[in-house]
């Protein structure tokens, strides 16, 4: 049955919202009806006063005074029915009397039935029985806490537009969902935030949230379905059937931007199939677990990811160029004065290339994809003084090296970190994992979740890696890459996984500064809830990943961009190009200036693109120097060791 979404189911509405909205409004409310009983029962006495003379009378004061005299008395016996005993006359009196008790009366019980009504709808209200009467609305559908950053991107996103209406269902209590987010939501004054009570996988409670008339939804992994990653991906596909196979979404089913999450790589193509290839699907654990990994190898990294995927930052754009359009590649590198090329795509999103060669043709079906603050970038065709020729590439022989990491800790993002790492390193590469997971139970879930290793060996040890007894049977610094995981095996919930990985730093920190040996050791922590990040940023490490927070940008920034999913994608896998933080020296003399506009020529001369500069300081304030489109592009920089060069590159060296 379809829900009534006329005049009156909004009026309704929009009185729910009004009552719901506390003690103020309430009152306010009663004052109305107060107002509206006085006016109407002094209507009633005038016009029975041409019959029976009760109260005030018109006589010679004139019928506005007289009116007013007959507001007053009834005033006075709605608010204290015992004023009746200033009345004159033995039939005025004797009426006054009988309507001042009926009164009480009547009161006594229109107050009774009117606190039980209130207070039955006030429950209903909260209980969120009550259908959405929004349009053009984000909806979230599920629970956990990536939810409180989805929003925060999603206001920041549409920052421009001005204040957005945002509706969350989870099958949870009302009350203590609007509490949690009023309490967690960092900007919670840019948006109006409407919580309902429901199932998403429930025709009827989507029809409460208005998904039909949604200008986005989110659809989230519940909290309550992670330990079980295929439980709670086929709930999202089941959320994702209901979507498209609505009746309520009929002939709009390719209108609707739906945004989902699945754990389980394997299940992204069966989600997919399940909205009928109409929603983004993705594979949120298998794209963070790569952001992990390449934070271990790759120092610094962790900030590049964490200003690409946020919307204060720079992120990725796709812009049309007409006038790049029959043009090499390489001449469009330096058009753009605050923005920086990153590849090529097809308009509609049906294809890309990151990093192409440099003499690419832009087809007139291309677009450039680039890095910048927002899509209003400048366009400056370059003039000189620099030319791609002038620049000679500086060699590097670059191969895959042999590394050895350490992990600790145990959750679902190690199976794709153990993919990666084993295309990314050579031969002899070794990765040793602790936690209080059984070795062989462990095997068992890595042959069921990884297969066979081509390269790397695994070694194991058991036991509490939060441990100082553990943690010297072990020597971490001996590593020189060492990741920290939330560790899901002996924590319970996500503070005690933080809690547990910021102890194991504090441990690492200490064996350091014991050892001479681990100057130069990397340390990379995974870490889940964002506020946990500065004091995990105590234990002297710069690369923190904070995982649901970089979920949620993902998930914002596609449901704002669709077709920004593909890009950020391929920037993750091992094959093609991805994004690297290199010594500068690789693309300048020792010694000699050189300008951003140079390093952009001297970057593709290596068939790399440069996307930002590490001008290094110990300032974990100012980014430790990390400047990504830099807008001073002609400045001269006197490069000195330590300096170093974002870029995107096939390979590391």
């Amino acid at each position: 049955m379809a829900i009534e979404r006329g005049f009156k189911a909004k009026l309704r509405y929009r009185m729910d919202e009004f009552i719901g909205g506390g003690a103020g409004k309430q009152l306010l409310f009663l004052a109305i009806l107060t107002i509206g009983l006085i006016v109407a029962f002094s209507v009633l006495s005038i016009v029975m006063s041409f019959v029976i003379p009760v109260g005030p009378t018109w006589g010679e004061a004139g019928f506005v005074s007289y009116v007013y005299e007959t507001l007053w008395f009834y005033f006075g016996r709605v608010i204290d029915a015992g004023t009746f005993v200033g009345d004159e006359g033995f039939v005025n009196r004797s009426v006054s009397t009988v309507i001042s008790i009926l009164g009480v009366v009547v009161a006594g019980l229109l107050i009774s039935a009117l606190a039980g009504n209130f207070q039955e709808r006030l429950d209903s209200i909260r209980r969120g029985g009550a259908p959405v009467m929004e349009n053009g609305h984000f909806l979230v559908l599920g629970w956990s806490e990536k939810i409180f950053s989805v929003l925060d991107q999603l206001s920041e996103a549409y920052a421009a537009e001005g204040r957005i209406v945002c509706v969350v269902m989870a099958e949870r209590d009302k009350v203590e969902m609007e509490a949690e987010l009023y309490d967690k939501v960092q900007y919670a004054n840019r948006m109006k935030i409407v919580v309902r009570s429901g199932s998403s996988v429930a025709l009827s409670d989507l029809e409460k949230v208005s998904f039909a008339q949604a200008r986005a939804i989110v659809v989230l992994v519940d909290e309550k379905d992670v330990e079980d990653p295929d439980q709670a991906d086929a709930r999202v596909m089941k959320t994702l059937m209901a979507l498209f196979n609505h009746p309520e979404a009929k002939g709009l089913q390719d209108k609707m931007r739906v945004t989902a999450e699945v754990m389980q790589s394997h299940n992204q193509e069966l989600a997919v199939i399940a909205s009928n290839n109409r929603a983004r699907v993705v594979k949120t654990n298998e794209m963070i677990s790569k952001i992990i990994l390449q934070t271990a190898r790759i120092p610094g990294l962790s900030l590049v990811y964490d200003e690409l995927l946020r919307f204060e930052g720079n992120e990725i754009h796709f812009k049309p160029v007409p006038h790049a359009i029959g043009r090499p590649f390489l001449h469009a590198l330096l058009d753009f004065p605050d923005a920086c090329v990153v590849g090529l795509a097809k308009a509609d999103g049906s294809s890309h290339v990151l990093n192409p060669a440099a003499d690419r043709i832009v087809a007139p079906d291309e677009v450039l994809l680039l890095l910048a603050e927002d899509a209003n970038m400048k366009v400056q065709p370059y003039v000189g003084p620099l030319r791609p020729d002038q620049i000679p590439p500086i060699e590097s022989s670059a191969k895959k090296p042999v590394e050895h990491m350490l992990i600790l800790g145990w959750n679902p993002k190690i199976y794709p970190i153990m993919k990666e790492f084993d295309d990314y390193v050579a031969e002899g590469s070794t990765l040793t994992l602790v936690n209080s997971l059984p070795t062989h139970e462990r095997q068992e879930l890595i042959k069921e979740n990884v297969g066979e290793l081509g390269t790397i060996q695994l070694r194991h040890l058991e036991g509490e890696f939060s441990t100082r007894q553990l943690m010297e049977e072990l020597q971490p610094q001996n590593y020189p890459n060492v990741m920290v995981l939330g560790d899901a095996v002996s924590a319970k919930s996500a503070e005690e996984a933080d809690t547990r990985a910021i102890i194991a730093l504090l441990l690492l920190r200490d064996m350091r500064r014991r050892s001479a040996m681990a100057p130069n050791q990397r340390v990379c922590s995974e870490i889940l809830d964002p506020k946990n990040r500065e004091l995990a940023a105590t234990t002297q490490i710069n690369d923190i990943v904070i995982s649901n927070q970089m979920v949620s940008m993902v998930l914002a920034q596609i449901t704002y961009e669709p077709r920004v999913q593909a890009v950020l994608e391929d920037l993750l896998r091992s094959e093609g190009s991805e994004i690297y933080v290199k010594p500068l020296e690789l693309y300048c003399p020792p010694g000699q200036p050189v300008t951003f506009e140079y390093l952009l020529l001297a970057a593709k001369a290596r068939n790399e693109l440069a996307l930002g500069i590490q001008i290094y300081e110990d300032n974990a304030d100012n980014r430790y120097g990390l400047v990504l489109n830099p807008k001073v592009r002609n400045q001269p920089i006197l490069p000195k060791p330590g300096d170093k060069l974002v870029v995107l590159a096939e390979e590391d060296g």
